[in-house]
């Protein structure tokens, strides 16, 4: 694993050998004709958008980092047979999530990374004056994480990718492999269900 760790470190900095306009399944068919770069090219294009999925459901960006890992090394080691009846991406989205939810079940008592870590975007300047604000924020934002782990498993992660990674429902359909319908209905409950959890927080902070 650290072996290719120090792979993608080396080969993802720097000018790459690929132009941006290279579609991704040209860069399966260079690499099924045994151009190692184009395997290269892939990690640099997914390893940031795949890291973030893994952390939205490991919450440590260390564990996110060795389950990305391990799933290139999947990826490498099954790309050959890639069928290519989905978009590549949607296929590492899949392989990643699967890896990081059972990551999970192998290691309950996983680290979580502070509150404050957790947080994307930066406080503004007047929350930033009130310590009382800035409390509850972190508080929410650790109940949410919290009630989005409580849900169902098919529900986690269809609201991780819909509302962490901003994906459509089309999208989303393909990855996990069900109707476009499906993908709303469980939103709809996951929705339905965060709000129940949620509703004694957001009306002690209004």
């Amino acid at each position: 694993m650290n072996n290719f760790r120090m792979f993608a470190s080396k080969h993802t900095k720097g000018q790459l050998d690929y132009a941006s306009d290279v579609t991704d399944e040209q860069l399966v068919y260079a690499f099924r004709n045994g151009d190692e770069k184009a395997f290269t090219e892939i990690v640099f294009r997914y390893k940031h958008r795949l890291t973030r999925l893994a952390w939205s459901v490991v919450h440590n960006e260390d564990d996110a980092m060795d389950v990305v890992q391990e799933s290139f090394i999947k990826v490498y080691r099954k790309l050959h047979s890639f069928q290519g009846t989905s978009k590549l991406y949607t296929w590492l989205y899949r392989i990643v999530m699967n890896h990081s939810i059972d990551y999970v079940r192998k290691r309950p008592a996983a680290i979580i990374v502070p509150v404050d870590e957790m947080l994307r975007e930066p406080a503004s300047k007047d929350k930033s004056m009130r310590p009382d604000i800035n409390l509850l924020n972190k508080e929410l934002n650790k109940r949410i994480f919290e009630a989005v782990d409580e849900l169902p498993e098919k529900q986690k992660k269809t609201v991780i990718l819909r509302e962490v990674e901003d994906l459509s429902y089309n999208e989303i359909a393909e990855i996990m492999g069900c109707s476009v319908g499906t993908v709303m209905s469980r939103l709809y409950y996951a929705r339905e269900k965060l709000r129940d959890i949620l509703e004694p927080y957001v009306k002690d902070g209004s």
